[in-house]
């Protein structure tokens, strides 16, 4: 097997063998804002009309995502040791690598992509019971109602299902849509599209047994049964927020070893007394999905040199690494590519 292939297998099995634990993470964080919410409180507010006062109501703090904020952090750690181990430096003799945590780039790295990354999924989850509220106001909901929307229904042993908690605004919004739709005939008619050829399918990926549930309810001109509705809401909710685990799971645990690599090599530039132009790297589609990017297949190959190249794509995006954050979301989620470092030995080092 070449150094390169390794390498790919080896950052592969990582990022595989840390995600999960990043998933488990997240739906921990969601399962621990929905037991410190305060119902009484959040009932309250929204008979009051009083929007944050029913967010404050929710608690939905930083301090939900420690588990999370750890695992990311103990990725980026494993990324930069695994990446020190698997560099290869033609004439450096003994010279070994480590990976130095408290190097202020390390530092500044988990700080701006740990601790303000938190923050914005508290914000985006706050947002999200905004945007129900607002919805459920204007639909004119009772305020029970609502808040069963965002915190989910009372369950034995004093915990809670369902609601919004954990999902983003737009799967927060699918939600809403089709349980709301589900509920009138006219909503369940709004919710199927017939095709050309006549084939009915659900405006939304519900899974199989929902789907059939609300096109029997579209053919007899009905809402869907209200024991059918309580279940099709709960597998969607759990389908909604099982998906944002996954994605979360798959693209943060790639950017912060990904990261880390990067950071590794910056670390041996130093080390060896070379700028990041000795340093060239080369981009690897990842394979192994539906639908590829297909400016991400068209640079597979492709060499930059230097570690603050950017890797300039046909859409106009530009990444430094497969998974850079910079790149924006639309090229980092669930993205399977992955970017080979090597130095170029005849840069400085005999």
């Amino acid at each position: 097997m070449s150094l390169n292939r390794q390498q790919t297998r080896l950052f592969g099995q990582l990022i595989a063998r840390l995600a999960p634990e990043m998933q488990a993470a997240f739906l921990a964080s969601a399962e621990d804002m929905r037991a410190g919410l305060d119902w009484v409180a959040l009932v309250a507010a929204l008979e009051a009309g009083d929007i944050e006062g029913a967010v404050a109501a929710l608690n939905i703090e930083p301090a939900s995502f420690y588990r999370y904020s750890v695992t990311k952090q103990a990725a980026y750690t494993q990324g930069g040791v695994l990446a020190a181990q698997t560099i290869n430096a033609p004439g450096t003799g003994a010279i070994g690598f480590r990976f130095d945590m408290m190097n202020p780039r390390a530092e500044r790295w988990v700080a701006e992509n740990v601790g303000q990354r938190i923050v914005a999924v508290t914000e985006d989850t706050k947002q999200a019971a905004r945007e129900v509220i607002g919805t459920g106001y204007q639909a004119g909901r009772h305020p029970h109602t609502i808040a069963r929307d965002i915190a989910g229904k009372a369950a034995p042993g004093g915990t809670r299902q369902g609601g919004i908690i954990g999902l983003d605004g737009p799967r927060a919004s699918r939600l809403d849509a089709v349980t709301r739709g589900m509920e009138t005939a006219e909503g369940v008619q709004d919710l199927v599209i017939k095709g050309q050829d006549g084939k009915l399918q659900v405006r939304y990926r519900v899974n199989r047994a929902t789907e059939q549930r609300i096109i029997r309810a579209y053919s007899r001109g009905e809402a869907v049964p209200a024991a059918d509705r309580a279940i099709s809401v709960r597998q969607y909710q759990n389908a909604l927020l099982k998906d944002r685990a996954d994605t979360i799971a798959h693209t943060e645990t790639q950017q912060a070893v990904m990261a880390a690599r990067d950071e590794e090599w910056r670390q041996a530039a130093e080390k060896l007394g070379l700028d990041d132009s000795a340093i060239i790297k080369t981009w690897r589609h990842g394979g192994g999905v539906r639908d590829p990017r297909p400016h991400h297949v068209a640079m597979n190959g492709q060499s930059v040199r230097g570690l603050d190249t950017p890797f300039e794509f046909s859409n106009g995006a530009r990444l430094r690494f497969a998974g850079d954050p910079r790149g924006g979301a639309a090229e980092v989620i669930k993205c399977t590519c992955d970017t080979i470092f090597r130095l170029d030995h005849t840069r400085g080092l005999t």
